[in-house]
């Protein structure tokens, strides 16, 4: 199903369909991808492209319901940011002070950073205190009172307090923690009373529903991943995996369909301009949509980063506020955040000035997501475009190549999007034993199959030298389930993708 309207641009609403099913054929890493688009308060274009479940070929619809990731986060700064309008607290709160006044005594890694970190440091990603992702996925019974009171605190620091913009998923549910404290009812309910319910957002869940263990078919596109050594093969990841997530929600556990997400945007772009009809507040959207921290670009080693003389325009990221990224496309502000999960990737964008605003996901995986990223950047261009009036810079071939030809993308840029192909570690029989520390009470490093291997709970991986001088080891995480029909060798033999930890 596909609902189109009248172009901006002589660019036929046709045509732009072509040109997305042209990207989405050439990338044979998607198994899915869902665009919606608004302009003026009305949905102009949403449509979805490829397969829901490719082994019962099952198509997707414009009801399929996709994880939406870190897009999570800008739901739960609106909730902060209303807290914050009734008067319950301010950003410039403490974490400490804003906790104690709810009779939970909180602290932070160091007591200077303790006495010192606001929820502004905390939703701005300033507070460089190390995030553990794969610990996200842990199947200890852990609640999020817990996680939040007892773990996080002895969580290590990566930098100095405020020295730079380091992303923290862990500091999201801790303030999805707080806000259920100041309002009474779980984080899940506020959502569904504040933005669910009044938006008509029926299709939209959290991966700890009981109705998301019902979803199938059509309902839910199924996340696949692209392991090492199987060319194209994509693999599906069981529903399972991404339900551990549920714990933390206020970070990445909101399940949407793009259909869902347009009412979202015009909602969004409504209160930011204050119109008299918006359902959202105004005042919100104002403050946590302004930059808070400077974000780097291709300077900074950004893959995924478009900037002049480099390419033909630039959309440019500069910095993050209270649960968005702003930034600028052609003069344009805008404000966007990008959602990952277990093979779903996923992009809001807005410019609130032109009224306009663009949501895509897809299924499917690269190691490291660096190929879905550049698909959805080259599809969002090219759809700003055509809705500014402006005559795309992208086409269908360069849709296909992009960065390229402008730019040829290091896929070695970071150790993280490395191959694990030296798995040889010097003397291993010294690492083998079972350790723990607070945060890490129950980890195994073992030998088997001429390999050293990490366990700890349902999180497991390689241990491969970092560098030539095996002077740095690192763990190179597993999927927390092995899909089915996954070939033993992958198993040894994953990517660094978002799971890396480092082993002096």
């Amino acid at each position: 199903m596909c609902l189109l309207a009248r172009a901006a641009h002589s660019q036929d609403w046709n045509e732009l369909d072509k040109i997305f099913r042209s990207m989405m054929d050439c990338n044979q890493n998607l198994a899915s991808f869902a665009i919606s688009a608004v302009k003026d308060g009305d949905v102009i274009f949403n449509n979805v492209y490829g397969m829901a479940d490719r082994e019962k070929n099952i198509s997707v619809s414009n009801n399929t319901r996709f994880t939406i990731g870190s897009i999570s986060k800008t739901f739960t700064s609106y909730l902060a940011g209303k807290q914050v309008e009734d008067g319950e607290y301010t950003f410039d709160t403490t974490i400490v002070d804003a906790f104690k006044k709810q009779n939970v005594e909180m602290k932070l890694q160091g007591d200077f950073r303790s006495e010192s970190a606001t929820l502004l440091d905390a939703m701005s990603h300033r507070t460089t205190i190390k995030q553990y992702d794969w610990l996200l996925t842990d199947d200890r019974e852990i609640s999020r009172a817990e996680w939040i009171t007892q773990y996080l605190p002895k969580f290590g620091e990566m930098a100095d307090f405020r020295a730079e913009f380091y992303y923290n998923n862990w500091l999201f549910t801790m303030v999805g923690y707080l806000i259920e404290l100041v309002g009474g009812s779980s984080f899940e309910n506020q959502i569904k009373e504040t933005i669910f319910d009044p938006l008509e957002m029926d299709e939209s869940c959290f991966v700890s529903d009981s109705e998301f263990d019902e979803l199938s078919g059509e309902e839910f596109a199924l996340p696949y991943k692209q392991l090492p050594s199987t060319g194209n093969t994509l693999y599906p990841i069981p529903i399972s995996a991404l339900k551990r997530i549920g714990t933390h929600n206020p970070a990445g556990g909101i399940v949407s369909t793009a259909t869902d997400m347009a009412k979202y945007m015009n909602a969004l772009i409504a209160a930011y301009n204050g119109e008299e009809d918006a359902v959202l507040e105004k005042a919100v959207l104002r403050r946590i949509t302004g930059a808070c921290t400077h974000m780097g670009g291709m300077q900074m080693g950004d893959p995924t980063a478009v900037e002049k003389p480099t390419f033909n325009e630039s959309f440019v990221s500069i910095g993050y506020g209270i649960g968005y990224i702003s930034g600028t496309y052609r003069g344009y502000e805008f404000f966007n955040h990008g959602g990952a999960t277990y093979g779903h990737y996923s992009l809001i964008t807005m410019i609130p000035s032109k009224n306009i605003g663009v949501f895509t996901v897809v299924s499917g995986d690269t190691p490291g997501g660096l190929d879905n990223w550049r698909m959805q950047k080259a599809m969002l261009m090219y759809m700003l475009d055509v809705m500014l009036g402006e005559e795309p810079w992208i086409d269908a071939e360069t849709g296909c190549s992009f960065p390229e030809p402008w730019f040829s993308l290091n896929r070695n840029m970071e150790p993280r999007y490395q191959e694990a192909d030296n798995t040889t570690v010097p003397t291993p029989q010294i690492y083998v034993g079972n350790y723990s520390t607070e945060v890490f009470p129950r980890l195994s490093i073992v030998q088997r199959d001429n390999l050293l291997r990490f366990e700890m709970g349902n999180s497991n991986g390689t241990i491969v030298p970092l560098s030539a001088t095996n002077d740095k080891l690192a763990v190179i995480m597993n999927l927390p389930v092995d899909p089915p029909g996954m070939p033993d060798v992958d198993k040894t033999r994953v990517y660094m993708a978002f799971y890396s930890c480092y082993i002096n």
